[in-house]
């Protein structure tokens, strides 16, 4: 009997997939461009990134199944998706109000398809916290949404 694996590399993928096909560049920025990664990006980084980062993992038993095979384990995880906007100068509504966007977008995303494309069970947005800074060099400013997608799977 095969025993499952997690679910959570498929379910990042498929928040990869589905952002990277709905979630497009700012129209009010034309000279921000927007990537869409796993994890920390790379040294070049655009105006607009939304992240599919950390997944915190929760395994639980289900039921007694003498095999300890399918079905015997629940796991609830939390996908964490940072959005992390910058915009030269010093307009804080701006970057929120896109960083806010971009996070209804993402979250629009998980509620279309609470199954992420049927990886789990049951899927969505649990909390999200947004902070605005300065960028290091003071050349403008971040608005940075850090969202957890709390996940539920069978295994």
């Amino acid at each position: 009997m095969a025993i499952p694996s997690s679910s959570a590399p498929a379910a990042r993928l498929y928040l990869l997939n589905q952002f990277t096909a709905t979630i497009t560049p700012d129209p009010l920025s034309p000279r921000s461009s927007l990537l869409v990664c796993f994890d920390q990006p790379g040294p070049n980084q655009p105006d607009d990134i939304v992240s599919i980062g950390a997944v915190t993992r929760q395994i639980g038993v289900n039921s007694l199944v003498g095999s300890g095979g399918a079905g015997w384990l629940d796991e609830r995880y939390t996908i964490t998706v940072t959005i992390d906007i910058f915009r030269g100068g010093d307009d804080a509504q701006a970057t929120f109000e896109r960083s806010a966007l971009l996070l209804d977008q993402v979250c629009a995303v998980v509620r279309g398809d609470p199954t992420l494309g049927g990886a789990v069970l049951e899927a969505r947005p649990l909390t999200s916290q947004a902070e605005g800074e300065w960028d290091e060099e003071h050349l403008g400013r971040h608005a940075v949404v850090a969202l957890d997608i709390e996940c539920y799977q069978r295994i």
